[in-house]
């Protein structure tokens, strides 16, 4: 016994896998559920989901050839044509509109990024004042030092000559 999968019974009866799915549940078609949990089908099952479509989606054949032999009336054709170009007409005034939205945004994003170009040139701007200053700050710390070690190295202490020890050991 051969059994098939649910992807072959739905090519073979032409509706969608998850259809034979919920008539499998639905109408209690006997199938076998492999490891995995899915289903497998035999010659009889195959047979009675065959049925349960013949039953849930008549042959829409006939339905088809019917609407095929309808001829639509002068004036439904007159208005068919008219609401035709009236839907033209809307569809080109949206494209008009779309196209108007488009420049907008367009010209909206050159703003913006032009607005942050300034804003970043600002800071920019802002930042090299501050290393300025700063630079400012050090060069007048170095001028301050370089002054303090020249005048230590100008002030001299009183002697230089080691002085006369005392006896540090005295007897007394």
């Amino acid at each position: 016994m051969k059994l098939a999968k649910t992807q072959y019974v739905a090519d073979q009866l032409n509706v969608a896998p998850k259809t034979i799915q919920n008539w499998v549940r639905k109408h209690e078609v006997p199938v076998i559920t492999n490891d995995r949990g899915h289903y497998l089908y035999d010659v009889l099952a195959i047979e009675k989901l065959r049925q349960v479509k013949e039953r849930q989606l008549p042959d829409r054949e006939p339905v088809l050839q019917e609407l095929a032999t309808i001829k639509p009336s002068e004036d439904e054709k007159a208005l068919l044509k008219a609401s035709t170009q009236e839907a033209e007409k809307r569809m080109e005034d949206i494209i008009k509109r779309l196209d108007h939205l488009e420049r907008m945004i367009e010209q909206k994003a050159d703003e913006v990024v032009s607005f942050q170009l300034l804003k970043h040139r600002t800071e920019l701007d802002d930042v090299q004042q501050s290393v300025k200053s700063i630079e400012d700050q050090l060069t007048v710390i170095e001028h301050q030092q370089i002054e303090k070690a020249e005048k230590e190295k100008t002030v001299q202490p009183k002697s230089l000559t080691p002085r006369k020890r005392q006896n540090i050991f005295s007897f007394s």
